[in-house]
C-alpha cells in the first residue's frame, strides 16, 4: 500500500500487480470540480485498488471523500456538502467492450496504455456525484420571503379568469 499518492498511473500494470493507492489529493489539482465549487481548499481521501476479476478483466475499485463549499441554489449562501463516493471501473480499450461488461461494472475508456493523471480520474467520479440542485436540507430563507397560506389564498381570489368577463356578458342577457 502506497500513502504517497503518484502524480501518475499505468492502469493496466496497476491492475495486473495488484496495486493499492491510498492517500490524500488537494482539490486545488482538480481545475474542472473546482470552478463549480466556492473554494478549491481542502483535501479528497483516496483510496484506490487495482486487480483483475474471474475472468481476467481489469478494474479498480475507488473510495473518494472530501467536504466541499456550495452555494445554495435557494438562498446563494455558501453550504458544506460530504461527498462519498465509491466506485468500481472495468477498464476498457474500445466503446465495443462497453456492452459486454459485467452489470457491476461502470466502464473506465482507456484508448493507450499511456500514463493516466490519479487526480484526473478521481475528480471525473467526483463531479458525477455532485448534486444536481445544491440546497440546505432546512428552510434556509427568511420567512418574508414564503408567503403565508392566507396571503396565497387572497392572491389565488385576486386573479381574474379570462373567461369571467363572458361569465358577466351571459349573466347581462
Amino acid at each position: 500500500m502506497h500513502h504517497k499518492l503518484p502524480l501518475e498511473i499505468e492502469p493496466y500494470r496497476a491492475a495486473h500487480g495488484g496495486v493499492i493507492l491510498e492517500g490524500e489529493l488537494p482539490l486545488n489539482t482538480m481545475p474542472r470540480l473546482t470552478e463549480q465549487l466556492l473554494s478549491d481548499e481542502g483535501v479528497v481521501s483516496v483510496k484506490m485498488e487495482f486487480d483483475l476479476d474471474e475472468v481476467d478483466m481489469p478494474y479498480m475499485r475507488g473510495h473518494f471523500s472530501c467536504k466541499v463549499s456550495l452555494s445554495c441554489e435557494r438562498c446563494l449562501e455558501a453550504m458544506d456538502v460530504n461527498l462519498d463516493v465509491d466506485c468500481l471501473l472495468a477498464m476498457v480499450i474500445s466503446e465495443l467492450k462497453v456492452e459486454g461488461l459485467a452489470e457491476q461494472y461502470e466502464p473506465w475508456l482507456l484508448e493507450s496504455n499511456e500514463p493516466v493523471a490519479l487526480s484526473a480520474i478521481v475528480e471525473d467520479e467526483l463531479i458525477l456525484s455532485l448534486p444536481l440542485i445544491a440546497k440546505h436540507e432546512s428552510a434556509c430563507l427568511p420567512n418574508d420571503v414564503w408567503l403565508s397560506e392566507a396571503e396565497d389564498n387572497q392572491a389565488e381570489e385576486k386573479t381574474v379568469s379570462p373567461f369571467a368577463v363572458l361569465s358577466d356578458l351571459k349573466k347581462k342577457k
